[in-house]
């Protein structure tokens, strides 16, 4: 049974999931293997170019493919759904769309998170104005918690971070979202693919 709260529902976790689940975590340390695919983005580009001849803006293509992966998952609200216990799923209402934005600071190209929050909706327009914004944040207020924690301490604070999440899904979200789609590679020549582990 459903139980319906403000910005996300209560839903079971079905017992074919609880078992992929399971099985996705006792082959957690056997080789992946990463599949890569080209895709023809030629009417995406066009409709782009069109519309910075119709506005004069040039749109970002990364926000297109975000704009894009937010409706695909509002339509399926379960590819976001985030565990709570082993017999229930919480499922957002929101798309919150996790992504990494480069940003080209005196010849160096650091890589810092933005999450695209409500993406479902909001237009293509309104994504790229949020990703140009997260681009000229000051970087020394996003990173400030970062300069004073020890290499060391990176993998127990993700284990910590991650059980968290799992028992309080509204951190998780906050934190990390509920989606995620690389962009990296948008500086410079050639392709760049975000792998995760």
């Amino acid at each position: 049974m459903k139980q319906q709260h403000i910005d996300y529902q209560v839903a079971p976790n079905p017992k074919m999931r609880r078992w992929f689940a399971a099985a996705f975590r006792s082959a957690q340390h056997k080789p992946i293997m990463h599949g890569l695919l080209e895709v023809d983005v030629s009417r995406a580009r066009a409709h782009l170019r069109e519309q910075k001849a119709k506005t004069g803006e040039s749109l970002s293509f990364t926000a297109f493919l975000i704009a894009c992966l937010a409706k695909a998952v509002d339509e399926h609200k379960a590819v976001q759904a985030i565990r709570f216990g082993s017999k229930r799923l919480i499922l957002f209402e929101e798309v919150d769309v996790f992504t990494l934005i480069e940003r080209d600071v005196a010849g160096q190209i650091p890589i810092m998170v933005s999450i695209i929050r409500a993406a479902n909706r909001k237009t293509v327009r309104e994504i790229h104005h949020e990703i140009r914004a997260a681009q000229v944040q000051d970087l020394a207020k996003v990173v400030k918690w970062l300069q004073f924690q020890p290499a060391l301490l990176f993998r127990p604070f993700f284990r910590v971070f991650s059980w968290i999440g799992r028992r309080y899904p509204q951190v998780w979200k906050k934190y990390v979202g509920t989606v995620g789609i690389t962009a990296v590679g948008m500086f410079g020549n050639g392709a760049g693919w975000g792998i995760p582990l």
